[in-house]
């Protein structure tokens, strides 16, 4: 049976490159990331929004299931897409408004 190890500190570590505690002090009198300005006077530069939503994006953007916007792909009857890549199925935001404007009910029939 083992037996328990007393606790009684950190074990020494060997110093390998030299003097360590000279080398971070040096370094943080020096760090290039010391002299930049802070982060509330920095400008923040937004990413544009990407060109083309993946599936599940596009099925959020369209209120559907990512599995009901395949199924609808593979029938021929959802939104045009772009298969980037020969797996990769992308769509464009413009194709997807121009699908819900076009399913849109013009008028209403005897509906409650």
């Amino acid at each position: 049976m083992k037996k328990p190890r007393a606790k009684e500190g950190p074990l020494p570590q060997p110093d390998l490159f030299g003097d360590a505690t000279q080398l971070t002090e040096a370094s943080r009198q020096t760090s290039p990331r010391a002299q930049t300005t802070p982060r509330s006077n920095r400008q923040r530069i937004a990413a544009p929004p990407p060109l083309l939503l993946n599936v599940r994006e596009a099925a959020a953007r369209l209120g559907l299931s990512k599995s009901t916007l395949d199924k609808m792909r593979c029938a021929g009857k959802g939104p045009r897409y772009v298969k980037s890549t020969d797996r990769a199925v992308r769509y464009d935001p413009a194709d997807l408004d121009a699908w819900i404007a076009a399913r849109r009910s013009k008028i209403t029939i005897g509906t409650n």
